[in-house]
C-alpha cells in the first residue's frame, strides 16, 4: 500500500475546533467510515464473479481489499478522535444488522467487460468525492482529514486505472459498442444514491440522536450534499472519467461536458 493509516497519519495534528461542530461533516465521514471498512464482504463477491480471471481476483483480494478497508480504518480513527462521545462501534453494528442481509445478492451487470465498467464509474464517484472532501478541509484549515482524504482519492485513481484496464480485456472479446457503453453508464450512476449510504446514515442518527431516523431527516440531509456538491464537487474531473471508456475525439469530448454535467446535477449527484 501506498500509505499506513497507522503510521503515516499524525492524528495529535487534528483541529478539533474545526470540525467537532460540524454535523454534515460528521455524518459524511462517518457513513463513508462504515461502507469503506465493510468492502471485504463486497469484495468476496466480486472476486467469485470474477474467478475465471486470477490476476483480477490477486488485484481485488491482495491491493483493492485491503486499501479499501483501510481508508474505513483511517476515517473511524479521524471520527474517533474529532468526534469522540459518539459510539462508532455501536452505530456500526447497527448499520450491519440492516446490511449484511442484503449482501449476496449482488446485481452484476449481464457481461464481465460492463461489471468492469460499473466499477468504473464507482471508482469515479470516491475518487471525485474525496477530492471535494480534500477541497472542503482545506477551506476549513483541518490538515489532517484534509491529507486522509488526499490519500484515499489518490488510491481510488488508481483502482479506477487497474479496473479499465481490466475492462479493456474482456471488452477485447465483447466488443461493446458506444451505446451499450453509455447504457451501462447511465444506469450505474442512477444507482449511485444507493441503500448503502441510507442505512449508514438511519444506524448514525439513531446513536447520535437517540431517536428513530425518519426519511425526512435522510432527505435534508441529501440536501445538504446537494449545496456541498455545488461549491466543491470536481464536475469536469468526473465528467471525464466517465468519458474515458467510450474514446471519444477531444473535440467531441469537449462539446459534450456541458450537457453531461446538466445530466449529472438533474440525477442529483
Amino acid at each position: 500500500m501506498r500509505w499506513n493509516y497507522a503510521t503515516d497519519i499524525d492524528y495529535s495534528k487534528i483541529k478539533k475546533d474545526k470540525v467537532e461542530n460540524n454535523e454534515f461533516l460528521f455524518s459524511l465521514i462517518t457513513i463513508a467510515s462504515f461502507i469503506e471498512i465493510t468492502s471485504d464482504v463486497y469484495a468476496k463477491h466480486l472476486s467469485e464473479y470474477f474467478s475465471d480471471n486470477q490476476e483480477a481476483v490477486e488485484w481485488l483480494q491482495h491491493k483493492w481489499e485491503k486499501e479499501e478497508v483501510q481508508h474505513g480504518k483511517s476515517l473511524k480513527k479521524y471520527v474517533n478522535i474529532a468526534w469522540g462521545d459518539f459510539d462508532w462501534e455501536r452505530a456500526y453494528q447497527l448499520f450491519l444488522k440492516d446490511y449484511l442481509p442484503l449482501c449476496g445478492g449482488e446485481k452484476y451487470q449481464p457481461t464481465k467487460a460492463k461489471e468492469m465498467l460499473a466499477r468504473m464509474v464507482v471508482e469515479t464517484g470516491t475518487s471525485t468525492f474525496y477530492k471535494s472532501i480534500e477541497a472542503y478541509l482545506n477551506e476549513l484549515d483541518e490538515p489532517v482529514l484534509s491529507e486522509i482524504a488526499h490519500n484515499i482519492y489518490k488510491d481510488e485513481l488508481e483502482h479506477y486505472r487497474y479496473f479499465d484496464k481490466f475492462f479493456k480485456f474482456y471488452n477485447e472479446n465483447e466488443k461493446n459498442k458506444k451505446s451499450d457503453i453509455i447504457k451501462v453508464i447511465y444506469s450505474r450512476l442512477r444507482e449511485a444514491n444507493d441503500e448503502d449510504t441510507y442505512l449508514a446514515f438511519n444506524a448514525i442518527f439513531k446513536i447520535r440522536n437517540g431517536k428513530k431516523c425518519h426519511r425526512v431527516d435522510y432527505e435534508e440531509f441529501k440536501k445538504t450534499i446537494h449545496g456541498f456538491a455545488k461549491k466543491y464537487y470536481p464536475y469536469n474531473m468526473s465528467i471525464r472519467m466517465l468519458l474515458h471508456p467510450i474514446s471519444l475525439n477531444k473535440m467531441l469530448e469537449k462539446t459534450m461536458v456541458p450537457t453531461i454535467q446538466a445530466a449529472i446535477k438533474i440525477l442529483g449527484i
